[in-house]
């Protein structure tokens, strides 16, 4: 009989600072290494979990602890990440890290894939069709998730496995008595297969991670008495009191506006921004037959000012209703400008993107001063095995931060007449407004 543990944590940060990520992440990238040197999984598993228990679950982790309990325990392994990103993409989207939705995209993008790879070669039983049916079902749920929708490898691999469930269903019913592969064997060979010669005792633990509802619902029942009636006249009574008492005060407040120009001119600082007429409002407009010469006017002058808006405008703007709240109201709105803040520093591109373009130009340059000093030395030479290992190096740092003009190319080479990919539209939006920001937060100063 297996012994359970569950285990309940919360939703992390940032973990990139933590020794466990740099381990685990240096594990991992080892699938990618043109060496492929070994990964030790039993390794990356420690990590994951010592990741959960310092920082909480956040993506990254997540998807990389999905990868390890599928090469450690096979489909059941897959069933318990899998349902963990369930979790966490329907109930803690908002809050999850990374923040920024391309970064995310390509975390799950990057995850379906090797699932991929890993599950077209898994051995399977007719036992494991529960287990095949419940990876697919959470598959569907989280395609159904409005930032994911575009990501086509979660429907191949959910194509994948349903059918390969239909493959067992159809194997049980034709095969006869002289040709049935016995259960038991398939399975220890799927063990054997997915498990380490030194992992027997840690099968016995199963990790179960439950993301819990901020207020979980009362099951007692409880009786309602109903309260007298002259309560609720006192309590009709008061209202109406109240009712009358905050109509003289807003119409106090509104006639203190209108003889007040700071007041009204405060107002019209927090009005809405001017929108332009719909169609109906258009079609309104012409059939009144108004002279177009004032307005073609002050459009054109309309125009002129919005060009010469600087591309931080947005940014800028935020910031001045902040500082005006501030020197008015300034304990209520000190609140409000952390929070504003931490959104602007989140929406910045962060350190490694910033940087990884300059690494791999650094890198190639590097190679190139190398490779000219060869020129002039006569006997030297470089192995095969170190310039892949360089060029790697820079083509990672290059896809760090991939630039916003190599985006807009991929998207240009799309069909005119079919829409653009939603994914791949709210990856280049996303990483203009982090080039405003960080641009924004450079000319703070100034």
């Amino acid at each position: 009989m297996n012994d359970f543990t569950a285990r309940q944590i919360k939703t992390g940060g940032d973990p990139r600072m933590l020794p466990d990520y740099a381990a685990l992440r240096d594990q991992m990238l080892k699938l990618i290494h043109p060496a492929c040197p070994d990964v030790n999984w039993r390794e990356a598993e420690k990590h994951c979990l010592a990741l959960f228990e310092q920082n909480g679950v956040e993506l990254q982790t997540a998807a990389w602890y999905t990868l390890v309990r599928t090469q450690l325990a096979g489909l059941s392994g897959l069933n318990e990440g899998v349902s963990l990103l369930e979790a966490l993409i329907s109930s803690q989207w908002k809050t999850l890290w990374p923040q920024p939705v391309h970064a995310r995209v390509d975390i799950l993008h990057g995850l379906s894939q090797r699932l991929h790879s890993f599950m077209r070669l898994l051995p399977l039983s007719h036992s494991d069709l529960s287990q095949l049916y419940l990876v697919e079902q959470r598959l569907v749920h989280i395609s159904k998730h409005p930032d994911l929708r575009q990501i086509s490898q979660f429907e191949s691999l959910r194509t994948l496995m349903n059918s390969r469930a239909k493959r067992l269903e159809n194997a049980d019913n034709t095969s006869g008595p002289g040709i049935a592969i016995q259960s038991s064997e398939v399975l220890a060979a799927t063990e054997n297969w997915a498990l380490p010669d030194d992992a027997q005792a840690a099968t016995t633990i199963k990790w179960v991670y439950v993301t819990q509802p901020e207020h979980p619902p009362n099951a007692e029942v409880t009786s309602v008495i109903p309260e007298p009636v002259k309560r609720w006249k006192s309590f009709v009574a008061g209202m109406g009191v109240m009712l009358v008492v905050g109509t003289l005060s807003v119409w106090s407040w509104q006639l203190s506006s209108r003889s007040d120009p700071l007041r009204a001119q405060l107002a019209a600082s927090l009005a809405p921004l001017p929108v332009t007429l719909n169609a109906a409002q258009r079609d309104g407009i012409r059939q009144q037959s108004t002279p177009p010469q004032p307005f073609i006017a002050q459009t054109r002058q309309q125009l002129m000012r919005l060009h010469q808006l600087p591309p931080h405008w947005t940014i800028n703007h935020s910031r001045q209703l902040l500082e005006q709240a501030q020197v008015l109201w300034p304990q209520q709105a000190d609140a409000l400008a952390v929070e504003w803040q931490q959104q602007r520093n989140a929406m910045a591109l962060p350190i490694e993107s910033l940087e990884g373009w300059h690494q791999g130009m650094t890198t190639l340059q590097t190679l190139s001063d190398r490779l000219s000093q060869l020129d002039e030395r006569k006997g030297k030479y470089i192995t095969v095995s170190e310039l892949k290992s360089v060029v790697f190096s820079a083509i990672q740092s290059f896809n760090h931060s991939i630039p916003a003009e190599e985006q807009l190319r991929v998207l240009s080479h799309y069909p005119t007449e079919q829409p653009l990919p939603a994914a791949a539209r709210a990856q280049l939006e996303m990483h203009l407004k982090q080039l405003i920001a960080g641009y924004a937060l450079l000319t703070d100063a100034e």
